[in-house]
């Protein structure tokens, strides 16, 4: 199998929600040239090359070429026989690779990358084809399981790409007044919670991971991955899952955007042990909100959530969305 990687430069990543942002549309514009795409890191995708020569021309040159031309001119792309050679290949290293390489790949930091590294020149391995040839159980002995990575990753043993699932974009922004805070973020946050499970294009599934990010107000970006354990699409549940990343914001926010991260199977396919009578009701009432929205919209109905109540201006004291199921 032949991989592919492509990775976004790192001084276009300096602003986490931008970051996030960024490789995500590169995910979209991947899948669009028929790529089944792995990222488990910011501003890094890999997907397999194989299955898209066909379509790209018939050779290896032409998918990186569609590659290269979806991700716009500063991204880098490399081919290889494992993910590892892949990412080395885009990021310029060249044969034979001196195992400073595996810092970066491994994310290592500190005491552990320099130990590491430092034990490997000491013994005199300069390169990764050196490492390779190392008995696994000396590796394992002297350097523990970050030595054993290093050791996989040197003889290109690697599992199988774990391709994410296409999905619709969803997404929701709130603007937040001047120095938002406290009860104001939270409301906000539920308006965000509202508008993403209100969205018609989610079609009745279930959220099965979130992205919260905020506009800071003295510059920049904050941003964080939430996921759910489970497939939810309760209002209830996503609120109290986010509620505590609030806390962590760096400072005064002028925005904040949440974002689906993936889509699972339809509310109506979890089964639930059981339903108490307030369950049932809410059960019921989410059944008949879907019904009108179906017949008559997604805007038919709406409720009030009160924004800024001390404001001023009267059109941020409370705020129009629409009604998410229950």
């Amino acid at each position: 199998m032949e991989v592919a990687c492509v990775l976004i430069p790192e001084s276009s990543l300096a602003d986490p929600l931008e970051a996030g942002e960024l490789t995500e549309r590169l995910l979209r514009r991947l899948e669009g040239i028929g790529a089944a795409v792995e990222s488990e890191r910011v501003g890094r995708a890999f997907f397999a090359v194989d299955g898209l020569r066909r379509m790209h021309g018939g050779g290896s040159a032409g998918v990186v070429e569609a590659a290269r031309r979806v991700s716009g001119g500063e991204a880098r792309i490399g081919t290889g026989r494992t993910r590892f050679d892949a990412w080395l290949a885009a990021s310029g290293w060249e044969r034979p690779v001196g195992v400073g390489a595996l810092a970066g790949w491994l994310g290592l930091g500190g005491r552990e990358t320099d130990g590491l590294l430092e034990i490997l020149r000491r013994l005199g391995i300069e390169t990764l084809e050196e490492l390779a040839a190392l008995p696994a159980d000396r590796v394992a002995d002297r350097f523990g399981p970050p030595g054993l990575r290093a050791l996989r990753l040197a003889r290109g043993e690697e599992g199988p790409l774990r391709p994410r699932r296409p999905h619709e974009e969803l997404v929701a922004e709130v603007e937040l007044p001047d120095g938002a805070a406290g009860a104001q973020l939270e409301r906000a946050l539920e308006l965000l919670v509202d508008r993403l499970l209100g969205d018609p294009r989610r079609r009745g599934r279930t959220l099965l991971g979130l992205r919260l990010g905020a506009r800071l107000a003295a510059g920049g970006g904050w941003s964080v991955d939430q996921g759910l354990g489970r497939p939810s699409a309760s209002a209830r549940v996503l609120r109290a899952v986010l509620g505590p990343r609030l806390e962590t914001l760096p400072g005064p926010a002028t925005a904040l955007r949440l974002r689906a991260l993936g889509l699972g199977p339809p509310a109506t396919d979890q089964l639930e042990l059981a339903a108490p009578g307030a369950e049932d009701r809410r059960g019921r009432l989410g059944a008949a909100i879907r019904e009108v929205r179906t017949a008559q919209g997604a805007d038919s109905l709406l409720e009030v959530i009160p924004l800024d109540p001390a404001s001023r201006l009267p059109e941020r004291r409370a705020i129009l969305t629409p009604t998410a199921d229950r």
